[in-house]
């Protein structure tokens, strides 16, 4: 996040700082959030230990509903952000 501020800096992006000189966040700052906060996780260790810990019949079995979740939250999150910034 320090990097792509730095990005914006040097950019001379008209709008990243404000009268107030509080900061705004650009699209890729915002792109990179919300990314963060979609969490793509491949394989949910947690879940199969837990799983196997009250002795489930297949720990593994959540693995593939987890990928399609995330992959479709990712998704989500990817569309999301392109549809913003093209509107801006």
């Amino acid at each position: 996040m320090e990097e792509l501020a730095k990005l914006e800096e040097e950019r001379g992006t008209p709008g990243y700082t404000s009268v107030d000189e509080r900061r705004v966040a650009s699209n890729e700052m915002c792109t990179f959030l919300i990314l963060n906060i979609s969490s793509l996780q491949l394989i949910p260790v947690n879940m199969i230990a837990y799983r196997q810990q009250y002795e489930s019949v297949n720990p593994a079995g959540v693995i593939a509903p987890a990928i399609v979740a995330t992959f479709v939250s990712t998704l989500t999150a990817v569309v999301y952000c392109k549809g913003k910034n093209r509107r801006w």
